[in-house]
């Protein structure tokens, strides 16, 4: 793990623009994987965070999204059912990160939440180090319930919600290829900066690219394959968070709403260049759900589509298979709260899912693994059994085998 205090020179010039800068591999610092079977294989740097290693036959990922629920403190019922009303009635209107820490759903959620997030990380960290997991994909909605930022309280979260979360046993030398999710960016544009800029100097397995930017690339390298992943911030794509009555309304989604064919052009000039054998796209929000069809996102999957390439989303708070226009559409969005209404109390509406991780009582916890070879794509479901006192919600037998699974066969072009 990096020592901040030797990384506090770069911060003026980093937070300065010095991010534009395109990185260079760094191969001086090389972190092996004990007990791996990948012994060849190192752990690259690129401007000092953590890469993937390289020349594995095949090679394991971990797919997980939204689970940053340790430490939020929500704002307290007095000022959430008298205060706030009181003040919106004189026409104050506070900060979303205000608004947004008064959600009364997720202020029930939160103990159980903290709780099935400690959970489920040992539970991604068993499961992992039995498949040797080089590298975890995020999918987004890292810091609930409203992001984190640049203050003593966004650092304390930050360590607490992952550094510490996430450090023991296979999480200590795998590097994070994170993702940006609607909680993130309820704190603007400071909150986008922390995680894009800052935390890659805190941690450095935490991974943003090499520009400070919300949507960046970066490859995997087999034997005899590669991967090409294209992250974009589909926060900047939806039309509804473009109303002022949305807690992620902010000068941030306004800014990146307008400029959002940048992204556009981005994924598409990535993927043509790219003559890897699979790609993906990897963002929070689903083009294909059990719940709400993010039809916004369709000049993406438009892309996706013409390159025979994989979507990998959060944002539902459960698992799920999806499958549409030859499209593979993976959901994994449950590290931390599931919620079994995201996948429709596991009842299947159309011809699209596949799969869902859910019943009449729960969604699962759980996460994907994809291992990547150079013929197939094995993409496996694990979902933890949750046995608690007075009752088990989601029953799963063996729940060091996967739930599911299905195969990836069809190369990207």
């Amino acid at each position: 793990m990096a020592n901040v205090l030797n990384l506090l020179a770069p911060f003026g010039a980093l937070l300065g623009g010095a991010l534009g800068q395109t990185g260079v591999e760094n191969n001086l610092t090389t972190y092996m994987y004990p007990d791996s079977n990948i012994t060849a294989a190192s752990v690259y740097s690129v401007n000092g965070s953590r890469q993937a290693p390289k020349g594995a036959d095949i090679l394991t990922v971990g797919v997980i999204g939204d689970y940053g629920w340790a430490g939020w403190q929500p704002s307290p019922d007095n000022f959430c059912l008298k205060v706030l009303p009181y003040l919106e009635s004189l026409g104050v209107h506070p900060p979303n990160e205000v608004v947004n820490d008064c959600d009364p759903g997720d202020k029930q959620y939160i103990t159980n939440a903290t709780q099935m997030q400690m959970d489920t990380s040992a539970y991604v960290g068993q499961i992992c180090a039995m498949k040797n997991c080089s590298a975890f994909l995020s999918v987004g909605d890292n810091f609930y319930d409203s992001g984190v930022d640049f203050t003593t309280a966004g650092i304390l979260r930050f360590e607490q919600a992952w550094v510490q979360m996430y450090q023991e046993g296979i999480f200590e030398y795998a590097p994070w290829y994170q993702c940006i999710g609607n909680h993130d960016v309820v704190p603007g544009q400071p909150g986008v900066d922390f995680q894009t800029k800052v935390a890659p100097l805190y941690d450095d397995r935490w991974y943003f690219g090499t520009k400070g930017l919300p949507y960046y690339t970066y490859d995997l390298t087999g034997s005899d394959w590669s991967a090409t992943f294209v992250v974009v911030d589909s926060d900047c794509f939806l039309s509804s968070y473009q109303k002022n009555t949305s807690v992620y309304y902010n000068s941030y989604t306004q800014a990146c709403h307008s400029t959002r064919q940048e992204q556009l052009d981005f994924l598409s000039s990535t993927f043509a260049a790219s003559n890897a054998t699979w790609k993906f796209l990897q963002l929070h929000h689903p083009y294909r759900s059990a719940s709400t069809n993010e039809t916004d996102l369709e000049p993406l999957i438009d892309i996706v589509v013409q390159h025979k390439a994989t979507v990998m989303n959060g944002h539902d708070h459960c698992m799920g298979h999806f499958y549409s226009n030859d499209t593979n559409f993976i959901l994994s969005g449950a590290a931390g709260y599931p919620q079994a209404g995201d996948c429709n109390n596991g009842t299947a509406v159309g011809p699209y899912a596949k799969f869902l991780g859910a019943n009449s009582l729960s969604a699962a916890n759980g996460f994907v693994t994809m291992d990547i070879s150079k013929n197939v794509i094995n993409v496996e479901y694990y979902l933890r059994d949750m046995t608690f006192d007075g009752g088990d919600l989601y029953s799963v037998h063996y729940d060091l085998n996967p739930s599911y699974n299905f195969q990836i066969t069809q190369h990207s072009c």
